[in-house]
């Protein structure tokens, strides 16, 4: 089924509404990074696992909403997650105990899921093919502007306010985002009258295109995970970079993933979304070659320059490998865009867990896993049908 009339007129204004909803992911961890050690003196505790809680409870809730998303509409499902990711934050700001504060996190994570799946939701009910990659790129570079400026403004906050003011302030974004959001976004869902039964869940999990291209996805943000996870260790403990220059070096590389997406806008009309994520997987591989012939080099460089290529490969690849695995589920976008974001969040979080636990050096351990996804992407499509 192609996006209908309704669909294609509202294609605007729900660009705008996905790319606010799906800020607020990243926002409910970069902003508040920089207040970690202030939190454990706090909490006298480590509190790191807040972030853990955060992405798993991002994950699983995906795959409660999508299907609620595509029942009673995309409207009530985000601006409800809205709702709550501010309440649960306002909570978290008044927490002195630890349990309470984790159980809070679980929850903001919720409502995170249920405005991230409907971000996607909705580019898919009015986008398809080349459109659809076009916008999820474009999704994908608004991503990097958090943790390109997220933990600046969390150290400010911090230093004058307390952590505390990191999460009022995540309360009063998400607070004015859904009023804002109330009078402004639209209800994206086909009208009953138009819509076809889609797949079961079963069948949809069969299906070769979501297997295909979601490896391609989940791959590409595990790779990105991992970098930031392992990132610390190589720089600052073992490079001896300062945390400021630390921060620094992470910013510029969000922008740089945000200019690599934005340019994939125009190579996606240019060739095709086939094409554009050949390329990305290609620049992927390279990166993983050249992490491996760089290991064991001194300073920041023979890290952070396979990281670039790594990074606009990563790029070029999200966008149309999101696009043509939900490509064939217009009729269950919802269902589709939680299964696909589910299966990333929790590839990311165990792929980024393992090569941590590797008793290898950082840049070692990405580099195989970066050369062995990459083959493996690569591999599966060749087997593709070839159209999109």
């Amino acid at each position: 089924m192609q996006p209908t009339s309704l669909a294609l007129r509202q294609a605007n204004p729900a660009t705008a509404a996905a790319i606010l909803l799906i800020l607020f992911n990243p926002l409910g961890i970069d902003l508040y990074l920089a207040a970690l050690p202030a939190m454990q003196r706090f909490f006298q505790a480590d509190v790191s696992a807040s972030i853990s809680v955060f992405v798993f409870s991002l994950g699983l809730g995906q795959l409660l909403f999508g299907p609620l998303a595509d029942r009673i509409g995309r409207r009530p499902v985000a601006l409800g997650g809205l709702l709550l990711y501010a309440l649960s934050a306002a909570l978290a700001s008044q927490c002195d105990s630890l349990p309470a504060f984790l159980a809070l996190r679980a929850l903001q994570g919720l409502g995170a899921s249920a405005s991230s799946v409907c971000a996607f939701t909705m580019i898919r009910d009015c986008f398809s093919g080349n459109a659809a990659a076009q916008r999820y790129s474009m999704l994908n570079g608004a991503l990097n502007i958090v943790p390109a400026l997220a933990p600046a403004l969390g150290g400010l906050l911090t230093e004058h306010y307390g952590w505390q003011a990191c999460f009022l302030f995540l309360a009063l974004a998400a607070l004015s985002t859904s009023a804002w959001l109330a009078r402004l976004m639209p209800e994206t869902l086909p009208p009953q009258r138009e819509r076809q039964s889609g797949p079961g869940l079963g069948q949809m999990l069969r299906h070769p295109a979501l297997w295909r291209y979601g490896a391609c996805s989940s791959s590409a943000l595990g790779l990105i995970i991992s970098y930031v996870t392992l990132a610390p260790g190589v720089l600052i403990d073992r490079a001896g970079l300062s945390s400021a220059t630390f921060g620094l070096l992470f910013g510029a590389n969000a922008l740089l993933i945000m200019a690599s997406s934005l340019a994939g806008l125009q190579l996606i009309s240019r060739f095709s979304q086939r094409r554009v994520l050949h390329a990305g997987l290609g620049l992927m591989l390279a990166a993983g070659a050249l992490l491996l012939g760089l290991a064991g080099q001194q300073g920041a460089w023979h890290y952070m320059l396979p990281v670039a290529v790594l990074s606009v490969g990563f790029a070029l690849t999200l966008g149309p490998a999101a696009s043509m695995a939900m490509a064939p589920f217009a009729e269950s976008a919802g269902r589709a865009a939680a299964i696909l974001g589910c299966a990333q969040m929790l590839f990311a979080a165990a792929l980024s867990a393992l090569l941590a636990a590797l008793p290898l050096s950082g840049e070692r351990a990405l580099g195989s896993a970066v050369i062995a996804l990459s083959l493996l992407c690569l591999a599966l499509q060749r087997a593709a049908p070839r159209q999109g």
